[in-house]
């Protein structure tokens, strides 16, 4: 199993439709926490508005899949307009599979985009689908989270940033 994302990037902003087209991409599923939101922010920066708001003028299919609350992944699903699931059950292949099948498009042409290497990653290429790792947003978070970034940070220390981040 690849535990390796197809693309690293520092911010979900960094990852335009442009590369989503060349990575074959037509649908997103979205982690919340850290990904879009840092921990514990009480709004949704104007930045990552303005992100959902071009991919989706660029017909791209986007979904919320989070464990996170319910009531904050549904803040963010309202304030974005995207559907939204909470406490999925990540890294188990069932909370990807169940989201991505609403596309209506190939498991091959759906990435997971998150945060985290033994959730977001792992959990979306046991689905089989696509994966792209962003930094997190800040360094809170739950404290088994934090102590999993050290080695995170181990295994992506060779991992350069970018558009040629592990491309498959």
């Amino acid at each position: 199993m690849k535990i390796r994302p197809d693309l690293r990037v520092a911010r979900v902003e960094d990852l335009d439709a442009t590369i989503l087209r060349e990575m074959n991409v037509r649908g997103l599923l979205l982690d919340v926490d850290e990904t879009l939101l840092a921990s514990g922010a009480t709004a949704v920066d104007a930045t990552v508005e303005a992100w959902v708001t071009s991919l989706r003028g660029a017909g791209l299919h986007l979904a919320l899949v989070s464990n996170g609350r319910p009531s904050r992944v549904d803040f963010v699903s309202r304030t974005l307009a995207i559907p939204g699931t909470a406490l999925t059950g990540k890294p188990f292949p069932r909370a990807y599979l169940r989201a991505a099948h609403r596309f209506g498009v190939p498991m091959d042409t759906i990435a997971m985009v998150g945060d985290q290497l033994f959730t977001d990653v792992l959990g979306a290429r046991w689905a089989g689908l696509r994966t792209v790792l962003v930094d997190p947003r800040s360094d809170g978070g739950l404290l088994h989270t934090r102590l999993l970034r050290h080695v995170e940070k181990r295994l992506l220390r060779d991992a350069p940033h970018g558009r040629t981040a592990w491309r498959t």
